[in-house]
C-alpha cells in the first residue's frame, strides 16, 4: 500500500473553498471508482497566521494503481484540466504552493 500527500498552502480565508473542491460530487464520484483506491482524507491546518494548509492524503494498493488515475481522464476533469482555462484559474485562486509526496506502508496497525 502506499500514502499520497498533497499540501497546499492557501491564502487566510480559502481554506474551505479548496476543501469544496476535494468533496464536492463531481470530484468524490471521479476517484470513488477507481481500481486500487482504498481512500482518502483531508486534514485542515488554521493554526499559522500568514496561511492556511489543507492535506489530502489518499491510499493505494500499489504505485502503479496511483499512477493510472493521475493519467485518467476522470483525474484531469476532477482537477480542471480541461480546455476551459477560466475554470483552471478559479480552482488555483488563493493557492499559495503545493507540494506532493509519496510513502509506502511499512506497518499497518489496526485496533483489535
Amino acid at each position: 500500500m502506499i500514502i499520497v500527500t498533497n499540501t497546499i498552502r492557501i491564502e487566510p480565508g480559502f481554506g474551505e473553498r479548496v476543501i469544496a473542491q476535494f468533496t464536492d460530487g463531481n470530484a468524490s464520484k471521479n476517484i470513488a471508482d477507481v481500481e486500487g483506491f482504498l481512500g482518502f482524507e483531508l486534514w485542515h491546518n488554521q493554526s499559522a497566521e500568514e496561511y492556511e494548509e489543507v492535506v489530502v492524503t489518499s491510499r493505494w494498493e500499489s504505485d502503479e494503481a496511483q499512477k493510472n488515475w493521475v493519467k485518467s481522464k476522470q483525474f484531469k476533469e476532477a482537477h480542471g484540466r480541461t480546455k476551459d482555462t477560466r475554470h483552471q484559474k478559479e480552482q488555483r485562486e488563493g493557492i499559495i504552493s503545493s507540494s506532493i509526496d509519496r510513502y509506502n506502508v511499512v506497518h499497518e496497525q489496526l485496533p483489535l
